[in-house]
């Protein structure tokens, strides 16, 4: 006979299974959070994804009650980040916002060490991001057929600048150059900011800017807007057109934004995520802090997300191979 409470108890817990069942997995996240969250940002500071995540980052602290730190490690399109991510704990401790590049993009452009259709969780989306197509007022370029027309006469000699190769600016212009049947030549910087300054310092022709990385340039007068790359116009600025209505039919190029975690992280976890993300983007104070930066709220749960990260690697998939496009 076994006279010790503790031990015949635990030899029910243990024989019932009851330490491994979702019921404790499940009472284990009733607190969560109870430390720092540290949110990857895959890109330098100044971009549409930086400024995507210090909102979130900062909505979630108010929500949740504890400090969101955000940790930009940028670098070859998003796949340091990812590859810090794979390696972080499931316990919703790490995180990290992504965008067109990282989960999509890059599968055709380089040799991943992670497999975003298993490494990862799909929390939730956040934002999609459109593109300005910007000149300065100096190159003397005021339409998209004016740009397109200078194209044609110096091939390879028009200019634009970019994050990245396969970012989402870079593949806003690649597909501009593909679909006008024009050959430009495409500068890499690090970052969003870095390529928006480089239109301002004359050293490219343009660029696609995002949101929070062009427009405060636009207000200022110091470049000119010729058309938004998004399928619709953008709600806070109803007076640009889109690309495709400005003649380049069937153009649409935009970036998503979203929020994913290591894999394996716990169901409960995942749900309770995604309501608060759900319900931070819903929040009128949150869509009018989107819209005023450019972008577009974006709602789902974790299984749309990963739907619309697929659907876009089989997009700029195409893109990329029929456009020969390189990463180097």
């Amino acid at each position: 006979m076994i006279k010790n409470k503790k031990a015949v108890f635990s030899l029910i817990i243990l024989a019932l299974g009851i330490v491994g069942s979702p019921f404790a997995h499940s009472a284990s996240f009733e607190d969560w959070p109870k430390e720092p969250i540290h949110l990857l940002v895959p890109f330098a500071p100044g971009g549409g994804v930086d400024g995507a995540g210090r909102m979130l980052a900062r909505a979630l602290e108010e929500k949740l009650k504890v400090s969101v730190v955000i940790d930009n490690k940028p670098g070859a399109n998003g796949t340091i980040a990812m590859n810090i991510l794979k390696q972080a704990k499931p316990d919703g401790y790490t995180l990290s916002m992504v965008s067109t590049g990282a989960l999509d993009v890059n599968v055709s452009l380089m040799n991943l060490p992670y497999d975003p259709t298993k490494d990862f969780t799909y929390i939730a989306p956040m934002v999609k991001f459109p593109f300005y197509l910007a000149v300065t007022p100096a190159s003397g370029i005021k339409s998209i057929q004016d740009l397109v027309n200078k194209a044609k006469a110096e091939p390879g000699k028009v200019t634009y600048s970019s994050p990245g190769i396969g970012n989402g600016i870079h593949l806003a212009a690649a597909m501009f150059s593909y679909m006008t049947g024009t050959q430009m030549t495409h500068v890499p910087y690090k970052g969003a900011a870095p390529a928006a300054a480089a239109l301002l310092g004359g050293e490219v022709t343009f660029t696609f800017g995002s949101g929070p990385s062009i427009l405060g340039f636009v207000e200022a007068g110091k470049v000119i807007a010729l058309g938004t790359s998004n399928s619709e116009r953008v709600a806070t600025m109803p007076n640009l057109p889109t690309i495709n209505e400005l003649g380049i039919k069937g153009y649409d190029s935009s970036s998503l934004g979203g929020v994913v975690g290591p894999a394996g992280m716990p169901p409960e976890l995942v749900a309770k995520l995604t309501k608060a993300i759900h319900e931070i983007v819903t929040s009128k104070e949150m869509q009018d802090k989107i819209y005023k930066a450019g972008m577009i709220p974006l709602l789902g749960d974790g299984v749309q997300f990963e739907k619309m990260i697929a659907g876009d690697r089989q997009k700029y998939g195409d893109l990329i191979k029929n456009a020969n496009m390189k990463t180097n």
